[in-house]
């Protein structure tokens, strides 16, 4: 009888492998043999998942960023006000930042290297996930005003863009300076009261 083979777990290894060797060599001197020999399978075996070294960083990255779409449209059909949408669609992007710290030697080698960059069309991909956070702000936000819970004295676009830099920045700030977590989670506090009096007006 043939082995079934879970296949998403075994990429989730691949991945995890190809973590591991990236922080320790860097990405230029990484090869798929030695991320065949971290994961503890044969090359042919790993070529089967992913063709070349550059199918694999998006991959990664999507370890984090998987599911976060979906949670942002299960908040945005949820019964809880439009404020208490935003707060906890803050509270998701901002979730496992020790988990993304621990890749962002990575995230600097390739997006510092414009050959690299383009290839691989990083930018584009993170720009992209910001411009669907900004989406969510801005739909719960003019949702929001329409049914009278957050002020009109607000400009729904303007806001939505400073809530996607201020959780861009706080992000990288702490994973760039390995902030003490109980006072990231103090600043996460403080930026919830000054959302929710300004959304109150």
């Amino acid at each position: 009888m043939p082995k079934i083979v879970d296949k998403a777990a075994k990429r989730q290894e691949i991945l995890e492998a190809a973590i591991a060797v990236f922080l320790e060599k860097g990405y230029h001197g990484a090869k798929m043999a030695d991320i065949a020999v971290a994961a503890s399978m044969g090359k042919g075996t790993l070529y089967e998942y992913f063709p070349t070294k550059e199918a694999l960083p998006k991959e990664i990255f999507n370890l984090f960023f998987a599911g976060l779409d979906d949670q942002l449209a299960q908040l945005q059909q949820s019964k809880q006000g439009p404020i208490d949408i935003i707060v906890a669609g803050i509270q998701l992007s901002l979730a496992d930042m020790d988990e993304f710290a621990a890749v962002m030697p990575l995230c600097f080698e390739l997006l510092g290297s414009k050959a690299l960059n383009e290839s691989l069309g990083l930018s584009e991909y993170f720009e992209g996930w910001l411009e669907q956070l900004n989406q969510f702000f801005v739909a719960t936000l003019v949702a929001g005003q329409e049914s009278g819970q957050i002020t009109l004295a607000l400009n729904a676009k303007a806001f939505a863009r400073m809530l996607v830099s201020t959780v861009d920045g706080m992000g990288l700030h702490y994973c760039m300076f390995q902030m003490d977590a109980a006072f990231f989670q103090l600043q996460c506090q403080e930026l919830e009261v000054m959302i929710r009096q300004r959304l109150q007006g």
